[in-house]
């Protein structure tokens, strides 16, 4: 009986970039050949390159022959959302800052104003591209705010010594939001550099992706955007999100939010 092994090399190749970084230890702990064939620089290279992964030798110089390196650089780009609990699955009910978090709040920091987690009421089904969420959040009269933090250098170390020569990153965010149908509302996104807590910042260091004013309707939309992050300012940030209705009724009336979504890629600078 034939085996993998026994499989051109280069056919053994492409099936081991298909391994799902979660089963990659498992993979390696087989065998030391299956551990050579995943950590081969061809396997690596194809692997990147399925991603959409800089993968051109200007960088493979500076990361091919470490495993770790390699490792590390592959999980940031691959993620395809760094932000997590982004639509608070398992939550219901009222969040009324971070002094009565629960583990479902895990990751936010809800800082100011009075939010809540329902399921599209108010306003149309989630859309198909974001049909597997649970809930959505939503904000109330007052402004109302949450903040996570991201630090890229805990998924990539050495993302530093990149940024020093030669390469930058690009940050690429999307998001769905929607108003009631009788109620418009306003909504705004942002980044802000460093391990900040709160925004108690001036606006010329808030780095904006989203800004929408939401007429009273139905539909969901989606904002997109992509930025080059300022590497002389660090690898850590904290994103921000606001909204409120635009009526100040009392309740939750504003914005709503679904899928905040923050993604990277390493690119040369040029």
């Amino acid at each position: 009986m034939l085996s993998l092994e026994d499989l051109p090399y280069e056919l053994q190749c492409k099936i081991f970039r298909k391994i799902e970084a979660d089963d990659f230890s498992n993979v390696c702990s087989v065998s030391k050949y299956w551990n050579g064939a995943m950590n081969d620089s061809t396997t690596w290279i194809g692997r990147l390159k399925e991603k959409n992964i800089h993968s051109e030798p200007d960088i493979l110089h500076y990361i091919l022959f470490d495993r770790k390196e390699m490792m590390s650089y592959y999980l940031l780009q691959s993620k395809t959302n760094l932000l997590k609990n982004i639509n608070m699955v398992g939550s219901h009910g009222d969040l009324h800052g971070s002094e009565n978090f629960s583990p479902n709040e895990e990751h936010w920091d809800y800082f100011k104003g009075d939010w809540r987690i329902e399921r599209h009421v108010g306003c149309d089904p989630f859309p198909a591209e974001a049909s597997f969420a649970a809930y959505n959040s939503v904000t109330s009269y007052s402004s109302c705010k949450r903040q996570q933090k991201i630090d890229l250098s805990k998924w990539y170390p050495n993302i530093a010594n990149l940024t020093q020569n030669g390469f930058k990153v690009k940050l690429y965010w999307n998001v769905w939001i929607a108003a009631r149908y009788d109620c418009h509302s306003l909504y705004r996104a942002y980044i802000i550099y460093g391990a900040v807590k709160g925004e108690d910042v001036a606006d010329s260091e808030k780095v904006l992706l989203g800004n929408q004013r939401l007429p009273a309707g139905k539909k969901w939309i989606k904002l997109s955007a992509a930025i080059d992050l300022d590497s002389s300012k660090g690898t850590s940030f904290s994103y921000f999100e606001a909204g409120q209705d635009c009526k100040f009724w009392d309740g939750h009336y504003g914005a709503k939010i679904l899928n905040p979504t923050i993604s990277v890629k390493i690119v040369p600078n040029n």
